[in-house]
């Protein structure tokens, strides 16, 4: 998809972050954006700004855990603007960060697999099929995260992990169907956003009756200070750009995060029986 103006982009958790910066970089394109997030004054706030650009924008408040929210949003999109080009699956959450893995509730599951990993499926499923059906130029972006290309270390790893490798599947499937669609798996490091306090919009019928531990509500903190000195969400927004009219399947926002990726891959091909792991990490100079 190389050209943007007249078309139209979804984007959710549009209300701050990287969702808003996607929506006012798709919107100085020149393209139509609809927009979604799960808290309605950040919402409205991002579609004022919006508007106050001059560009054709909707907002709906959004629930992404729900299929038939993300179906909603769909519908509006098309009823307002008619084809859907390109899709942001962009809504995430911290998850949980309070303890070892097995101390994780059903209840944390539920939360963070819903927000972070339903939320890209249901939206690969409402959103593909229809720009399919218009056989027009199109993208879908999945916000993956760094966390997908190195050893995953908690609950949001595990789900980001797993959208890498959607989108892998995804753009693979398109391309075997000659589908007119490119795929891209963002894969931002530390980017300014307020990800580390995603809590504050977790259901009452989702949170344990216990709360959030003490050493949760800590490191909740400590990475929300090391967020906000990252890189600005608008110059991931400027990558982004790049990367999907040159329909590059994987976007890494920096270099700071090789060493972990080197490290990871080189643990996997350890595992491997025989010398010949051994053999092609050497030969490309991996040690």
């Amino acid at each position: 998809m190389e050209e943007f103006a007249g078309r139209t982009a979804i984007v959710t958790g549009a209300g701050s972050g990287m969702g808003k910066a996607f929506a006012l970089r798709w919107g100085a394109e020149g393209m139509n954006v609809v927009i979604g997030d799960i808290q309605q004054d950040a919402l409205s706030a991002t579609v004022a700004e919006l508007e106050a650009a001059g560009v054709p924008v909707l907002g709906l408040r959004t629930d992404v855990s729900r299929l038939a929210d993300i179906e909603a949003l769909a519908d509006a999109a098309e009823e307002r603007f008619g084809k859907i080009h390109l899709v942001n699956n962009n809504a995430g959450v911290e998850g949980y960060l309070d303890g070892p893995i097995w101390e994780a509730s059903a209840k944390d599951w539920d939360w963070t697999l819903s927000v972070n990993l339903m939320s890209v499926i249901y939206g690969i499923r409402t959103f593909v099929p229809r720009m399919i059906a218009h056989g027009e130029p199109g993208h879908v972006v999945n916000t993956c995260s760094m966390t997908s290309v190195i050893a995953a270390t908690n609950m949001y790893g595990i789900c980001k992990h797993a959208i890498l490798a959607m989108t892998e599947v995804l753009a693979a499937d398109l391309q075997r169907t000659g589908a007119n669609i490119g795929a891209t798996g963002l894969c931002p490091g530390i980017i300014a956003t307020n990800l580390f306090h995603g809590s504050r919009n977790r259901p009452a019928a989702l949170a344990n009756e216990s709360g959030m531990s003490t050493s949760g509500a800590s490191l909740r903190e400590h990475m929300h200070a090391t967020l906000s000195k990252g890189m600005p969400p608008s110059e991931v927004a400027d990558l982004l750009v790049t990367a999907v009219r040159e329909n590059k399947q994987y976007l890494l926002t920096d270099h700071e995060w090789d060493t972990r990726i080197i490290a990871r891959h080189v643990a996997i091909l350890d595992g491997a029986v025989g010398p010949a792991a051994t053999g092609i990490l050497d030969a490309e100079g991996v040690r």
